[in-house]
């Protein structure tokens, strides 16, 4: 599979995009969002087989990988992240009449997102592995994920916190370390967290069940059942929020797409199987 790169002005997006070009369903992927993340590393080891099925498109979310280092301080992460996709995937070009949002852990969290929001582009639906929109963390876990100091250790610990057994996946620890070590990553990543003294803290947006309650496209909720970052049956409460929510769980940690990527292949592809077969017989 060979990267590709887009311009959105001064933002550079770099991109897989392998799959049948004819294909009805495109299946955006999105990565999670801990330091020395990128597509390649989230879903190598998924693209080939939902390649075979579905037109399959991956991008390096901005701050990660090889896309520019840029974060977003005016609006929430999920929601600035939403706004580039679309921009991204309308300069890509889509005649697919129907587009899923699949994303791990942040980037879950960001494919609900744009399931809710839709971002100027129809959304058909959207898959979250491991992405709660904040819901449901183990707070000491969940705090491990904030602090990196860019070494190979902590590039091993950090890996540590998302798949069930470190120690099978060296080579994905040495590419998180390398991505870890790129110029503006991990000062666009640590500057995200930055609040300045005065802002309002009770400001903040309506209850999460609230903002579900009004999300138009079906919305699958994955758990891994070993996943030590969030409360267990975080996804049954999350898809009893959706108006057409569902929730399962899958063997694996955090990220099951990584070390587990069988048992969540099925899933998404018989979800999107499902929706889109829903979409034919209303339309």
């Amino acid at each position: 599979m060979n990267m590709l790169n887009i311009s959105l002005g001064a933002i550079e997006i770099a991109y897989y995009d392998v799959g049948p070009r004819d294909a009805e369903d495109v299946i955006v992927l999105l990565h999670d969002g801990a330091y020395g993340s990128s597509a390649k590393l989230a879903w190598e080891h998924m693209m080939p087989e939902l390649a075979g099925n579905f037109r399959v498109i991956a991008p390096d979310l901005v701050g990660y990988g090889a896309s520019s280092k840029v974060t977003f301080f005016d609006r929430p992460p999920q929601a600035a992240h939403g706004d580039m996709i679309a921009a991204f995937l309308a300069n890509v070009g889509i005649e697919a009449p129907r587009v899923h949002a699949v994303g791990s852990s942040f980037g879950g969290s960001a494919a609900v997102t744009a399931a809710r929001m839709q971002f100027g582009r129809p959304w058909t639906s959207a898959v979250s592995i491991g992405g709660s929109l904040g819901y449901g963390r183990n707070g000491d876990a969940f705090d491990e994920l904030q602090r990196y100091d860019q070494s190979m250790e902590d590039a091993r610990r950090i890996t540590g916190l998302l798949v069930e057994d470190v120690d099978r996946w060296e080579q994905h620890v040495k590419e998180r370390h390398a991505n870890g070590l790129l110029p503006g990553h991990w000062e666009a990543l640590s500057a995200a967290r930055v609040k300045a003294p005065q802002r309002n803290a009770a400001a903040g947006p309506p209850p999460l069940s609230e903002r579900l309650a009004g999300c138009p496209a079906p919305v699958l909720f994955v758990e891994g059942e070993n996943d030590q970052l969030l409360v267990r049956g975080w996804t049954e409460d999350l898809a009893a929020m959706v108006p057409n929510g569902r929730a399962v769980t899958v063997p694996g940690a955090h990220c099951p797409n990584i070390d587990r990527p069988e048992g969540v292949l099925e899933v998404i592809v018989n979800f999107v199987e499902s929706v889109s077969s829903e979409r034919q017989v209303v339309s």
